[in-house]
């Protein structure tokens, strides 16, 4: 009489064969999804990189002409906000009332071309920063109005008139007429394995990495290597900032390398 089942040697077979199976299947199944898992932060660590990057190159192109410079070290470089621009009047014309900006005295006010809005709070008027000595508005040089003088703006059509709190006399003109305000110096600091943003602080000599008193944002995380390098323009042309960023995770390394100009026209 026969019986139904399997023998031991036969079970054990078995198990050897599936094993064996296994064995060849397993790692076949695993590259493909490795390969996706990969590729997946790949992407991420690009996204990354893009939105930091975006958000630097929106910041340098709104930064006050010679304003943008590097830390010692590299991981960290800061600029001067433009809040609003134009060209002042240089010359009285024979229109009743035109007022125009004289550099040979302290002035209080003079007129802009074109309607204006009303300046941030805390803003300060800037006329030909060059970042040479003597017209370096970090250094506190006349290029620059007080902290302390305020600035209001009553808008028109087709020119605007700016009147500061104290009037203040710049040492230098623009050759092109142009005057910037600016509202916050800014910072970008590679810290920690992150990149940060800094903004709302007061004016100083020097880059500080980190400033302090300031607003604190994050720009990116997985930061695994950073430099920035800044390359000052010339007459000829446009200055150039160099941002290479490496960003890290779940194995997986890119490297970015960037350089943005920077329109210097004083």
């Amino acid at each position: 009489m026969r019986q139904d089942g399997v023998t031991l040697v036969e079970l054990i077979i078995s198990m050897l064969l599936i094993g064996l199976i296994a064995a060849i299947i397993l790692p076949l199944s695993a590259t493909p999804f490795q390969a996706w898992a990969a590729t997946r932060e790949r992407t991420h660590l690009v996204g990354l990189a893009d939105n930091a990057l975006s958000l630097m190159r929106r910041d340098i192109h709104q930064a006050l002409p010679n304003s943008l410079r590097v830390n010692a070290n590299g991981s960290a470089f800061e600029m001067l906000h433009i809040a609003q621009a134009g060209r002042y009047r240089a010359y009285a014309g024979d229109q009743a009332g035109s007022d125009s900006l004289d550099f040979t005295q302290p002035d209080g006010s003079f007129q802009v071309a074109g309607p204006q809005s009303a300046p941030p709070a805390g803003s300060r008027l800037v006329i030909y920063h060059t970042g040479q000595v003597g017209a370096d508005a970090y250094a506190g040089d006349a290029v620059i109005t007080p902290a302390s003088t305020s600035l209001s703006i009553s808008s028109g059509n087709p020119q605007s008139l700016i009147t500061l709190s104290s009037p203040w006399q710049f040492p230098f003109p623009s050759p092109a007429q142009r005057y910037y305000i600016v509202d916050t110096p800014i910072s970008y600091v590679c810290q920690g394995g992150q990149l940060l943003r800094y903004s709302n602080y007061a004016i100083q000599s020097v880059v500080a990495s980190p400033p302090a008193a300031s607003t604190t944002s994050l720009v990116s995380p997985q930061i695994s290597s950073c430099q920035f390098s800044y390359q000052s323009g010339t007459a000829t042309r446009a200055g150039v900032i160099t941002l290479s960023l490496g960003f890290s995770g779940q194995g997986e390394t890119i490297s970015i390398l960037e350089q943005v100009y920077v329109p210097n026209g004083i």
